[in-house]
């Protein structure tokens, strides 16, 4: 699938690896970090950008012969960051709208327009990406995401081809919560609904999901 290829080409060219783990807030986190972006147009960028927050809609890059280019949001397939002493962790944010309503709310569905997310797990018909405030790589060169006071870290789910993600589960969510949402999106695959209800799979852990789910099996 094209993403899937996308994100390949920068694994070659960089030899990084993807990594997305989530902490609180780290002091010794920096605004600007080492990225390679890769437009929908094909067009590719390297240099140093000011890490997005998710309403980011310009991402600003600074090339090495200090040539300073303006990115729209909707515009960019993906964007990989990692911190220079670490160059074998990258981390690629990804930027869609989303459906969601409020856990535990009878509030209609809504679009949320485009946000930065992190890509979490990807499979050759689903992708899964946790989304908060912002984002940031710490000395340590992991992937920081926070939220703002009284926020929470949304994970969301988008079938490959799609234009909206769609929100599964929270991080201060219950696994129950976690399990109805994938069972209600994922439903054209019965068989994997099946084992998410059997608790056969845990509903978080979405590497096994992404890679287990398949609308057109027979």
């Amino acid at each position: 699938m094209k993403n899937i290829k996308i994100f390949g080409v920068l694994c070659i060219t960089l030899s990084l690896l993807c990594s997305c783990q989530i902490y609180s807030v780290v002091k010794d986190a920096t605004d600007h970090e080492e990225a390679r972006v890769i437009m929908k147009d094909g067009t590719e960028y390297v240099g140093r950008v000011k890490m997005p927050k998710c309403n980011t809609e310009n991402i600003r890059l600074t090339t090495a012969d200090g040539k300073k280019v303006k990115l729209k949001n909707t515009d960019i397939e993906v964007l990989g960051v990692w911190k220079k002493t670490h160059t074998d962790m990258c981390h690629y944010l990804v930027c869609h709208p989303y459906r969601t309503n409020k856990m535990f709310s009878t509030k209609k569905e809504k679009i949320i327009k485009p946000q930065w997310m992190a890509v979490e797990a990807q499979g050759d018909h689903v992708e899964f990406y946790c989304c908060s405030y912002k984002y940031s790589i710490p000395k340590d060169g992991t992937l920081t995401i926070s939220s703002v006071q009284n926020g929470d870290i949304i994970y969301i789910a988008r079938k490959v081809g799609d234009e909206n993600g769609y929100v599964i589960g929270y991080k201060t969510g219950g696994k129950k919560f976690w399990r109805s949402q994938l069972v209600k999106y994922l439903e054209d695959d019965p068989s994997l609904c099946a084992k998410l209800e059997n608790k056969e799979i845990e509903p978080d852990d979405l590497e096994k999901i992404a890679d287990l789910y398949n609308p057109v099996r027979e």
